[in-house]
């Protein structure tokens, strides 16, 4: 029975969230709102934009896991749609060659940043910039800068239903074995929780970090599969402003999968936290917020967010202190009252 209570709890807190999201913005847009929010068609181009969202908060988790942030992630997903839908093309094994290409470049990209982080031995922030100009022009270079553009019908499959959820639910199971049924997941959260301790216990940290950055570019290739299969074409003009608007929608479903490992999973945390920023998303623009003021509105939500979360046990101690001084006063308030009842009764 308290198994059962538990979980139910734990499941209540995992999708409060979303839920809590969907009721505010639902209320909103149908009062204020110039688009259609909550139909079961807008709520399917939310699912499928989860799944991208996911792949790249994913790819995002272990590093940052580890405090290392990486801001090359969203140009290494349009990089892997550009060239591996070139890749793809070249295969000609249809939706599956594109998706071998995009993984494949995203695979050596990820090698990449990891052998620079470890060689060079500067902070993965720095890193991670560095090689963000330097796919920057590589896309620019490729291809004469025309980005990425397929008409093949056919390899554009996993931007479809149900292939998409098939995909992103693959990307995500196997996130969660790596990372929670394997030494290298064991290791990365030691790592995590203590680092000079895990080190001393013999846990090698340079092959664990090459681990999460094979991890993140397997991740990225699936994003960057999706992205190019949703819309078909990569345009390698808005390569900066596409890639910084990933990662950036990326930041708010890792901090909330955080929160959320302790009452589920960290994979079902990070896919919940997708899910409620494409929710979000959607609300804003179903009331007709501009997309220039959207980013504005998830790094509000992101910042009051990270202030709750970080904050929590603060505002538990503080209701904690405010309870027992009602307490107290409520049991003076008694002792005064039982005090002039016995004056009253000896007067008498």
């Amino acid at each position: 029975m308290k198994r059962t209570k538990r979980i139910l709890g734990n499941t209540a807190r995992t999708l409060a969230l979303p839920v809590g999201l969907f009721i505010v913005l639902f209320i909103l847009s149908s009062a204020f709102g110039t688009g259609q929010f909550g139909s079961l068609a807008s709520l399917k181009i939310v699912a499928q934009q989860t799944m991208m969202g996911a792949a790249i908060a994913l790819a995002m988790t272990c590093n940052m896991k580890n405090g290392r942030w990486d801001f090359s992630i969203g140009m290494m997903t349009v990089m892997s749609s550009v060239i591996g839908g070139a890749i793809g093309l070249a295969l000609n094994i249809g939706a599956f060659g594109l998706l071998i290409g995009c993984i494949l470049v995203a695979l050596i990209a990820s090698v990449l940043n990891g052998l620079l982080y470890i060689t060079i031995k500067v902070p993965a922030l720095v890193v991670s910039i560095g090689t963000m100009l330097v796919y920057e022009s590589v896309i620019l270079v490729f291809n004469k800068g025309s980005g990425a553009r397929i008409s093949n019908y056919n390899m554009l499959l996993f931007g479809r239903s149900p292939y998409v959820f098939i995909l992103g639910i693959a990307a995500g199971v196997v996130f969660y074995l790596l990372y929670t049924h394997t030494r290298f997941g064991y290791n990365t959260r030691s790592l995590a929780s203590n680092q000079a301790l895990a080190v001393s216990t013999g846990i090698n940290e340079k092959r664990n970090t090459m681990g999460c950055y094979l991890l993140c570019g397997l991740m990225v290739g699936i994003a960057g599969t999706i992205n190019l299969s949703l819309s078909g074409s990569v345009l390698a003009d808005a390569k900066f402003n596409a890639s910084m608007s990933m990662m950036f929608e990326a930041f708010p479903p890792v901090f909330i999968g955080f929160y959320l490992s302790r009452y589920t999973n960290l994979t079902v945390g990070v896919f919940v936290g997708a899910f409620s920023m494409k929710l979000l998303t959607a609300g804003m623009l179903a009331l007709g917020i501009p997309a220039a003021l959207q980013n504005v509105g998830i790094g509000l939500f992101l910042l009051v967010f990270i202030a709750f979360t970080t904050n929590q046990e603060k505002l538990r101690e503080a209701k904690d202190i405010r309870g027992r001084i009602a307490a107290v006063t409520a049991s003076i308030a008694a002792a005064g009252e039982t005090r002039e009842k016995d004056s009253v009764k000896v007067s008498r």
